[in-house]
């Protein structure tokens, strides 16, 4: 819960539901041919829960974390796996994820073999500052938060302990607690609102960076808000056809839902061993 002892992993809480959740106002549905920015109508719509992605969502760092953490893997796959050069990056855009790729194909066919590659694509130095801005902002909101990524929760705990809001989440759905699916599949999304305890997509908003979870997140009925405006490769102007909204930053998701947000004055909680998941991973 926020306030806790940081963000708790969701993998111990995955059959409890989670804390109990305020009663919300679902979204209108789209109708067919509406544009991207008239798709839902949802001011003044209240969500039960908000999902964040991590990386390239709640900080922006012109992908410098990203560019690393894709060097690590192309390494790992290259020098420990002897796979060829450019092999990862054919692993992500056959399976979403370098990770599934190497688990679908056998690669990583043991858990020592992925425990090892998890660690080595990890442990990587953090360019990421203190966010003051964002953390006054996530304080404001009044409907329940979770990181929802496709990394792995110490790594996200990481993040989110840079930016100094490792405490404003109920908890960290990863790709451990997701079953090893990536945000391509719907099956994600049906375990993260089973860890958050909701049972309607429609009482579902989630913010992230990829154009291709926006398309899943719009299948399986969440509303969404592409965060980020121009492409990783190229820096082009991004289109997003399944995007029901898109915003340059997350701090500009007050502005535009302003609906979930409350004046709330940062307690500065302390953090208590007591609150912290046990069994969950690290």
């Amino acid at each position: 819960m926020q306030g806790t002892n940081g963000a708790r992993d969701a993998t111990a809480t995955a059959h409890n539901g989670g804390a109990q959740r305020r009663a919300a106002t679902a979204p209108a549905h789209a109708q067919d041919g509406e544009t991207a920015t008239t798709m839902r109508t949802t001011e003044g719509a209240r969500h039960r829960v908000i999902f964040f992605d991590c990386d390239d969502c709640l900080y922006k760092n012109d992908w410098r974390t990203a560019n690393v953490l894709t060097a690590k893997i192309e390494s790992y796959t290259t020098q420990r796996l002897g796979l060829r050069d450019g092999d990862a990056y054919a692993l992500y855009k056959k399976y979403g994820t370098c990770l599934k790729g190497l688990m679908e194909e056998k690669y990583l066919d043991t858990q020592e073999h992925l425990d090892e590659f998890l660690h080595y694509a990890h442990d990587i130095p953090l360019d990421i500052e203190r966010d003051e801005k964002l953390r006054a902002m996530l304080l404001k909101i009044k409907t329940p938060k979770w990181v929802f990524t496709a990394s792995v929760a110490a790594h996200a705990r990481r993040c989110l302990e840079k930016l100094g809001i490792d405490d404003l989440f109920e908890g960290i759905i990863d790709v451990r607690a997701v079953g090893w699916e990536t945000k391509h599949s719907p099956r994600a999304y049906e375990a993260a609102m089973r860890i958050a305890g909701v049972d309607d997509p429609s009482d579902c908003l989630f913010l992230d960076d990829s154009v291709s979870n926006m398309r899943t997140a719009r299948e399986v009925g969440w509303t969404n808000v592409l965060v980020g405006t121009h492409a990783r490769d190229g820096g082009e102007l991004i289109t997003c056809d399944h995007a029901d909204h898109i915003i340059a930053t997350v701090h500009e998701f007050e502005a535009l839902m302003p609906e979930h947000f409350d004046e709330i004055e940062d307690a500065a909680p302390g953090k208590r061993e007591e609150d912290a998941v046990p069994g969950a991973p690290n």
